[in-house]
């Protein structure tokens, strides 16, 4: 006896719609204010290290809520550095910040306050956004902060 047609349909559907269900609620958890201004301490860290900054200096040591309303907080960090790439040359500096976050971690350059001397990156997914500057010759900044974000 021969199925009907709308029955193979209905069947294809029905397991679209059960695997579209579990993959929807594998969404990653948002993560704490905390949790998230430590991972962008780490990603600043390292693009300073890896852009081989020397005399590293944490301007803004984070580790506090900033208040943001609905009960929700950011965090922020920052850190400047001087060259020792051997060009004091601030389009080339914030040239070689960008290249060092990339191999840190996936960020999306946004035309944001952009300019040669100065780029913001964001990532979606881990609710940061860092811009890499180099606001004078020989000089790295980089500093950054978490979206509003839950405290707890």
């Amino acid at each position: 006896m021969a199925v009907p047609a709308w029955r193979g349909y209905a069947v294809s559907l029905t397991v679209l719609f059960t695997l579209t269900g579990c993959v929807a609620s594998t969404a990653p958890e948002v993560p704490t204010a905390a949790q998230a201004g430590e991972t962008l301490k780490d990603h600043i860290t390292r693009t300073l290290t890896k852009a081989q900054a020397k005399d590293v200096e944490v301007t803004d040591a984070g580790g506090k809520d900033i208040p943001c309303g609905d009960g929700k907080v950011k965090r922020t960090y920052a850190a400047t550095g001087k060259e020792s790439i051997g060009s004091p040359d601030s389009d080339i500096l914030t040239l070689s910040l960008i290249g060092a976050l990339d191999t840190v971690a996936e960020y999306d350059l946004t035309a944001r306050n952009a300019s040669d001397t100065s780029q913001e990156a964001v990532n979606k997914d881990l609710h940061l956004r860092i811009v890499l500057s180099s606001p004078a010759r020989g000089q790295m900044l980089v500093k950054g902060e978490t979206e509003c974000l839950p405290a707890k």
